[in-house]
C-alpha cells in the first residue's frame, strides 16, 4: 500500500489552469496600472507640495515628513490637505485619475462612454480639483460665478445644484468683450458679479481686469490646463429636504484642472494656483472691508437673497408634495393589503362570486369607455 505511484494529469484541470492564468494577467495589469497612476502625478506632487508650503503653515496630514504625502483612496484617486493660512481655512487638493489598476472597469468604461454617450463621461481623463473653503466668518455672501472651459461646459452644468444659480452669458463674443478668449464660457449669478470678476464691457473694465488678473493668468502658459473656476457658497448635491441650510452654505473656490504629467508642465500651471490663492485674498479683503475689488452693489445682496429664498421655498414646496404622494401611495397599499386579508378570509364560493362581479364592473366600465368615443 504504501508503493501506490503518484501520477499527476494536469488535463482534467485546464480550466482551473486558465482561471489561474487570467488571474496572473489580473494581478500584473493591476500592479502596472497602480505604479502608472502613482508615477503620472509624482511631478505634480513635487512641485505643488513645494508651492504649498511656501503658502500654508501645514501641508499633509503628517507635518513632519520632509514631503507632504498623498492620501490615496484606491489607487485612482487621491488628496493633499493645506491649512494654516489667512484668507482659506482649508486646501483640498483632490486627484482624480482614471482606473489604470482595474482593467475589466476600464473596459466598461470606456464601452458605456462610446455607446451611452451620457452627459458626464464615466471614464473621464485625469483630474485635479483644488477646493479652497473660505473661512466661515466675515463672509462676503457673493454671488456664484463660473469661468469654463467650452469643452466642459455640458459636464461641469450637469447634476450640480450650485451651479443651477448661474447663468451662462450666451450672447455672441460675450468672453472677447470680457477680455476672455472664446474658448471660455462665463456663468453668472448676477451681472455685478461679472462685471466685479471680469470688468465691465470694453475699455471700462480694464483697470478692473488687471487689478484681479483673471484674463492675464488664463492666457498664460497655465491656461492649456485650465477645465474651470468656480466660486460659490451652495452645495454642490441639492439639499436633501428643502432650501440649503446655514451650515450648508460654505463660501468655497474649485479650480478644476488637467493633471499635469511632468515637472516642466506643473511649473507652467502653477500660475493657476496662484490665481486661485490671490482671488481668495480679494475675497478675503472684501469681506473685512479692507478693499472693494470685488464687492456688490446693495441691491445686488438684496437680489441674491430673495433668489436663495425663493429657491428654498420652491425646494420646501415639492419635497411636501413628494412626501404627500409617498404617504398617500403607503396609504393605498395598505388598503389593498388589508382587503386582500379580508378576501381570504371568505368561503371559496363567496370569492368566486366577488370575482365575477368585478369581471363584470371592468366589462361595463370599458364599454361605457368606448361608447364615448364613438
Amino acid at each position: 500500500m504504501f508503493n501506490t505511484e503518484l501520477v499527476f494529469r494536469p488535463k482534467p484541470f485546464y480550466i482551473q489552469g486558465a482561471l489561474i492564468c487570467v488571474l496572473l494577467v489580473f494581478l500584473l495589469f493591476a500592479m502596472i496600472g497602480r505604479m502608472l497612476n502613482r508615477w503620472r502625478v509624482r511631478a505634480w506632487h513635487h512641485t505643488y507640495a513645494r508651492a504649498l508650503e511656501s503658502e500654508f503653515a501645514q501641508v499633509g496630514m503628517d507635518s513632519g515628513r520632509a514631503m507632504p504625502a498623498l492620501v490615496w483612496n484606491g489607487a485612482d484617486e487621491a488628496c493633499l490637505f493645506a491649512t494654516g493660512r489667512r484668507g482659506v481655512a482649508t486646501l483640498h487638493a483632490t486627484l482624480s485619475l482614471r482606473p489604470r489598476h482595474d482593467p475589466l472597469l476600464w473596459i466598461v468604461q470606456s464601452l458605456y462612454d462610446i455607446l451611452a454617450l451620457p452627459a458626464v463621461p464615466w471614464c473621464g481623463p485625469d483630474r485635479l480639483t483644488l477646493t479652497l473653503t473660505l473661512p466661515s466668518s466675515p463672509r462676503i455672501n457673493g454671488a456664484t460665478f463660473a469661468i469654463i472651459d467650452k469643452r466642459e461646459l455640458r459636464s461641469m452644468r450637469h447634476d450640480r445644484f450650485d451651479m443651477k444659480f448661474a447663468r451662462v452669458l450666451d450672447s455672441e463674443k460675450a468672453s472677447e468683450m470680457r477680455g476672455l478668449d472664446e474658448r471660455f464660457a462665463i456663468a453668472s449669478e448676477s451681472g455685478d458679479a461679472t462685471d466685479r470678476w471680469l470688468g465691465e464691457i470694453g475699455t471700462r473694465g480694464d483697470n478692473q481686469r488687471a487689478r484681479l488678473g483673471v484674463a492675464e493668468r488664463l492666457h498664460g502658459p497655465g491656461g492649456r490646463f485650465f477645465v474651470s473656476l468656480l466660486y460659490t457658497d451652495q452645495p454642490r448635491r441639492e439639499p436633501s429636504s428643502g432650501g440649503a441650510s446655514e451650515s450648508e452654505h460654505i463660501e468655497r473656490l474649485e479650480l478644476t484642472m488637467r493633471v499635469p504629467r511632468t515637472a516642466s508642465e506643473a511649473h507652467a500651471s502653477l500660475p493657476l494656483l496662484a490665481l486661485a490663492l490671490d482671488i481668495a485674498d480679494a475675497l478675503a479683503q472684501t469681506s473685512a472691508g479692507r478693499s472693494d475689488i470685488l464687492r456688490l452693489r446693495p441691491e445686488t445682496y438684496s437680489t441674491l437673497k430673495k433668489t436663495r429664498a425663493q429657491v428654498g421655498q420652491e425646494l420646501s414646496e415639492r419635497r411636501a408634495r413628494e412626501d404627500r404622494a409617498e404617504t398617500a401611495e403607503a396609504e393605498e397599499e395598505e388598503r389593498r393589503r388589508v382587503q386582500q386579508e379580508k378576501f381570504e378570509k371568505l368561503s371559496p364560493a363567496e370569492q368566486a362570486r366577488r370575482k365575477d362581479l368585478a369581471k363584470r364592473r371592468a366589462q361595463r366600465k370599458a364599454q361605457m369607455t368606448q361608447a364615448k368615443r364613438s
